[in-house]
């Protein structure tokens, strides 16, 4: 009788920790495509001062000697237009 209730208590904590083993599991899996396809189709544009690349809708743009430019931030904007200037 002592055997099945240690049997019973024993499968009750491998069942357990299997479940919240797969749960984890399938949770990591399913955040991994959410943040794919978040990022996924992202258009870059480099700045012209500073070389770096900028997600296209976070870029600070501003048209300058006709031209439209993208930049990572103001300071490099007005940069690059004190530059152009000269």
């Amino acid at each position: 009788m002592i055997r099945a209730v240690f049997l019973f208590f024993f499968v009750l904590i491998v069942y357990s920790a299997l479940k919240v083993l797969f749960r984890s599991a399938i949770r990591g899996y399913h955040e991994d495509d959410r943040r794919r396809t978040a990022v996924q189709g992202e258009e870059m544009v480099q700045d012209p001062e500073c070389r770096t690349y900028v997600v296209k809708s976070r870029a600070v743009t501003r048209r300058i000697n006709g031209k439209l430019c993208s930049f990572c931030s103001e300071a490099c904007a007005q940069q690059y237009e004190v530059k152009s200037r000269t």
